[in-house]
C-alpha cells in the first residue's frame, strides 16, 4: 500500500525493510542475481553505457581544467589533449583500473597536489612514448 507521504517515518521504514529483504535474497541466490543483473544490463545496455560515458567525460574535463587546459609543450587547446604520466606507466595503469576509476584516481591525486600528471597534445605524447621506447 503506497503511503500518502513518501517521506513519512512509516514509508521510510517500509523501504528499509524491503531493502533488507532484497539484500538477504541476493546473498542467498548469487547465481540467480548474477543472471538477473546480466539480463538487466543487456536490456538497458545503451542507456547504461551512455551514462558511463557522460561520467568519464565529466571527469576528464575536470582533470583537463585542473591541469591548465593546454599542451605543456606547444600550448595546443582542443580535443587532442591527452593526460600524460610524467614518469610513464599510464597505459598500464589505465588497463588495470579501467577508464572511470583511472580518471577518479588521477583527479583525486591532482586535487591533493600531485605533480605526476601533465597535459600533452597527441603529437607530443606519442613523441614522448617513442623517445622512451614505450611504443
Amino acid at each position: 500500500m503506497p503511503y500518502k507521504n513518501p517521506n513519512s517515518i512509516e514509508a521510510k521504514a517500509a523501504r528499509r525493510r524491503a531493502q533488507i529483504k532484497h539484500n538477504q535474497w541476493i546473498r542467498e541466490h548469487p547465481k540467480e542475481n548474477a543472471e538477473r543483473c546480466l539480463r538487466t544490463y543487456y536490456k538497458f545496455k545503451d542507456k547504461i553505457n551512455q551514462g558511463r560515458k557522460k561520467l568519464r567525460d565529466k571527469l576528464k574535463t575536470e582533470i583537463i581544467e585542473l591541469l591548465g587546459g593546454k599542451c605543456v609543450k606547444c600550448g595546443y587547446i582542443g580535443v587532442a589533449l591527452q593526460i600524460d604520466h610524467v614518469n610513464g606507466g599510464g597505459c598500464k595503469e589505465r588497463r588495470q583500473l579501467g577508464v572511470y576509476r583511472y580518471y577518479k584516481k588521477i583527479l583525486k591525486e591532482i586535487k591533493s597536489g600531485s605533480r605526476e600528471y601533465q597535459l600533452l597534445c597527441a603529437n607530443h605524447n606519442w613523441e614522448k612514448k617513442f623517445e622512451r621506447g614505450e611504443v
